[in-house]
């Protein structure tokens, strides 16, 4: 998990790997406001909070799903000073609990109301092979309130996984109605194994998937316009896979005024980056990580479906004079459409979970205008970020491994 951007320099070049040229100067923060957090719920706690979701018919319940304990728990959206929450569902399966394996992902059917459906990313401790599970569960007939632990149906199922991290874990359905999942590079340090610039596997990539119209032999289908069906150019990509070159997603979201699709990916060892992602992409894992060359001496090919796009933003590890705001993880966030603070709007709202960094990143006709902190983070507010979510009037939550849930506000509040 990790969080957090900015901009910097390309480094040296090789013949295999693609020039950025530079990027954006400076953080240009004076452009933004400041911001603040605080406890949205301030009787409710959780333990290892990663996920918060909710039906888009009735949001009037939200669920938080914990990482460890594989539980989802629901609660009244309002009034936020209520204590009552209940136990939706406990997985029935026992699960992996590595630090970065566990219940991670959680998704309601956009149709929830009408079919009671809602699907669930988890690590699986099937035996001795690791595998990540997207599987799809019903609501209880008896009890709406409850779901249904028998209803289980594997939807899909990873590839082996030979490290217990970077498990990537979001899933979400698009404005398309297609469900979206994000998987890291198969874990270790490095991509030992090439997979992030191999489109013909599931790992490091964005898959997406039709839940809805399955095709004979399996239990979902393949979009139509996904690239390895729409493109002859990416016709050897896995069919699943929209986007690739990715290390390690934690926490993906769709701009819901233009439908535009954000990540934050994890980097190595210097530089966590921002994403904006297109059908069929390439972000350069791992022949660059972020705005630069990575392990060069290696020689990785690219692959040649689409040119390697560049992040619209990075972040460094360690501090430098020209950029203190440093950070290790970077949890991605959401392009605020809220009402409390105007002058965010329209702004990209991102963060890091070992530094509780959290920016803002202003995008303006193809280009990045505005990035910097928006909340002055101090030693007694400072959160290990998991997770920013949504609330249907476009004003964002923050979940944390305090077991809050804490939302963005204005900082004169």
């Amino acid at each position: 998990m990790r969080a957090a951007s900015v901009v910097c320099l390309a480094l040296g070049l090789t013949s295999t790997i693609p020039a950025f040229g530079e990027a954006p100067e400076g953080t240009k923060a004076s452009r933004l406001p400041k911001a603040a957090t605080r406890v949205a719920y301030p009787n409710l706690r959780f333990d290892r909070p990663v996920a918060l979701a909710y039906p888009a018919e009735d949001p009037s319940r939200f669920f938080v799903a914990e990482q460890h304990q594989a539980k989802i728990w629901s609660f009244p959206s309002s009034p936020r000073d209520g204590s009552e929450k209940k136990l939706f569902l406990q997985l029935p399966d026992p699960i992996n609990k590595g630090n970065e394996e566990g219940l991670l992902g959680l998704a309601f059917h956009p149709r929830y109301k009408e079919n009671g459906q809602f699907f669930v990313y988890y690590s699986a401790n099937d035996g001795p092979e690791r595998r990540s599970v997207v599987s799809r569960f019903n609501v209880s007939s008896d009890d709406p309130q409850k779901a249904d632990p028998a209803s289980e149906k594997r939807i899909w199922v990873s590839d082996v996984d030979k490290w217990e991290n970077h498990n990537g874990g979001t899933i979400l359905f698009g404005p398309d109605g297609f469900l979206y999942i994000t998987l890291g590079d198969g874990g270790a340090g490095g991509d030992p194994l090439s997979t992030g610039q191999n489109p013909k596997d599931w790992f490091g990539s964005i898959l997406r998937i039709d839940v809805d119209h399955p095709a004979p032999g399996k239990a979902y289908g393949i979009p139509a316009d996904n690239p390895a069906v729409k493109s002859k150019s990416h016709a050897y990509w896995a069919p699943e896979v929209f986007a690739i070159g990715l290390r390690n997603v934690w926490k993906f979201s769709f701009d819901r005024q233009t439908g535009d699709l954000w990540a934050g990916d994890v980097g190595q060892n210097l530089y966590e980056m921002v994403h904006k992602i297109d059908s069929g992409g390439n972000y350069g894992w791992s022949i660059r990580e972020a705005f630069h060359a990575f392990e060069p001496q290696r020689r990785q090919k690219a692959d040649p479906a689409s040119k390697i796009q560049p992040p619209l933003a990075e972040y460094p590890h360690t501090p430098t004079a020209d950029r203190p705001d440093s950070g290790l993880s970077i949890t991605g966030g959401y392009v605020y459409r809220g009402e409390a603070i105007p002058e965010l709007k329209g702004c990209y709202v991102y963060g890091d979970y070992d530094s509780g960094r959290i920016w803002g990143l202003k995008y303006e006709n193809g280009k990045v205008t505005a990035n910097g902190e928006i909340v002055d983070v101090t030693p007694r507010t400072k959160l290990n970020i998991t997770s920013f979510d949504e609330t249907p009037e476009g004003e964002l939550l923050i979940l944390a491994f305090d077991g809050r849930i804490h939302e963005l506000v204005p900082a004169s509040d």
